[in-house]
């Protein structure tokens, strides 16, 4: 049968449109293949480096000596069991996500650890910048440009300062301990009698951390002055016995320079001490205080106005003579011992700077311990004066306390002091030998 001419035409555009149709699905499949084709190239890993030892990397020669050759396998070596661990973390992930937390973890603490490393050297960069411009500074006239000795001394009183604060935060409880035995004994039975009933008491910032903000101050004002007084003492007996630089000291000598040092720090410590000591035995001296007065002076700034309201500028410097004799051979026997454990501990190709930080921690606790077993009556007698008011001598008050309580009370509180000593001035003696190396080395 012949189609008619309207059926020959329907037939054609049919062919023609179903021809198109194959086109259009040939294109479509054709750039499907390209998209993906671009992908997995994208996200294909860069091709494996030359093979150690290759004699030309692209174009270039590259020329490894055996010991850069060794080295380079080595390194090689060690990626790829970090790689073989991680995959075997991944085989042993059970879907649980402990091991997976776990990475993560070690991650994030990794990332603080960084966070903390770029601070630190981002306030090192700082304080670098403004030392150096002092360091050009013309303060002495003649276009010297020379302040070598005045920016030592600025590096000793950061460092001090530093060592001092992180001081208290590790011996405070210890310390406030200390305080309320010598100045309380007949209250408790002994130091852990005492550690107990004034954490059940008064909890642990306001019981045992009681004081620690004016003890911040006072072991910053002190060990700062301290710190860049001994560095100028050294110098100064450097001169008076003929050495040329103060590393050429003796032990007697570092030892009297530190006694030299205290009588400097003794002025700025006793206004903060004795703010210090009343706070940490303010529930024990709730009677030597007016009554409508007592409740309020919980804090430092209450407790100092009420100094200055009822004594005036000599209230702050209530047992100056006694801290006078408990600084001034305290710090002979502290840095004394100190300089000559770091003597006794260093290897003969090394110098005392170069021990490391854990005998420097070792030298530190026992400076500190002989600090406090030479000088512990006075500081009994010191703190009897300030917490007290009272207004006799320190050998009246001493002669006192033998007489009613007995030699034995000269030393009460001692163990307490000798437990916290030994972190603290091992912290400080740390802090302040590798902060003055890290400030030195921005120079």
């Amino acid at each position: 049968m012949t189609p008619t001419p309207a059926e020959a035409v329907i037939a054609t555009l049919t062919k023609q449109r179903a021809t198109q149709r194959k086109r259009r699905a040939t294109k479509t499949t054709t750039r499907r293949t390209q998209r993906n084709t671009l992908k997995n190239i994208e996200n294909e890993p860069p091709p494996p480096p030359p093979p150690i030892g290759s004699s030309s990397v692209g174009s270039g020669v590259l020329i490894m000596t055996p010991d850069q050759i060794a080295e380079a396998y080595a390194k090689a070596l060690e990626e790829a069991e970090k790689g073989d661990n991680i995959d075997d973390d991944s085989e042993f992930d059970d879907g649980s996500g402990s091991v997976g937390g776990s990475l993560r973890r070690r991650f994030s603490l990794l990332s603080l650890l960084s966070a903390l490393e770029a601070i630190r050297d981002g306030i090192l960069r700082v304080i670098g910048t403004v030392l150096k411009k002092i360091l050009r500074l013309d303060m002495h006239g003649g276009n010297t440009g020379n302040n070598i000795n005045f920016v030592e001394g600025l590096i000793d009183f950061i460092a001090g300062s530093l060592g001092g604060a992180a001081q208290v935060y590790v011996s405070q409880p210890l310390d406030t301990v200390k305080v309320k035995l010598q100045t309380f004994p007949e209250s408790y039975k002994g130091m852990w009698d005492c550690f107990v009933k004034t954490y059940q008491k008064d909890g642990f910032m306001r019981g045992l951390y009681a004081g620690s903000v004016p003890a911040v101050f006072a072991n910053v004002a002190e060990n700062s002055v301290l710190f860049a007084a001994y560095g100028g003492c050294q110098k100064f007996v450097s001169f008076m016995v003929g050495k040329e630089a103060s590393t050429e000291l003796s032990t007697v000598e570092n030892a009297c320079a530190g006694s030299l040092a205290a009588c400097f720090s003794t002025l700025t410590l006793c206004p903060t001490e004795l703010i210090k000591c009343k706070l940490q035995a303010l529930r024990e001296m709730k009677n030597l205080v007016e009554p409508s007065g007592s409740s309020d002076l919980r804090t430092p700034w209450t407790l100092t106005r009420y100094i200055w309201r009822t004594e005036g500028i000599r209230g702050f410097y209530r047992g100056l003579s006694s801290t006078f004799m408990r600084e001034m051979p305290g710090y002979f026997f502290f840095f004394g011992s100190y300089e000559g454990t770091r003597e006794l501990l260093r290897k003969e190709t090394q110098t005392k700077d170069e021990i490391g930080p854990l005998r420097t921690m070792i030298a530190g606790a026992f400076g500190g311990v002989c600090l406090w077993t030479s000088t512990f009556p006075a500081d009994v007698i010191k703190s009897r004066i300030q917490v007290k008011n009272l207004n006799q001598s320190m050998f009246t008050v001493g002669a006192d306390i033998v007489r009613r309580e007995g030699v034995l009370a000269l030393y009460r509180g001692l163990l307490p002091s000798v437990l916290r000593t030994i972190p603290a001035t091992a912290t400080l003696f740390v802090v302040y030998e590798y902060t003055k190396r890290a400030l030195h080395g921005t120079l």
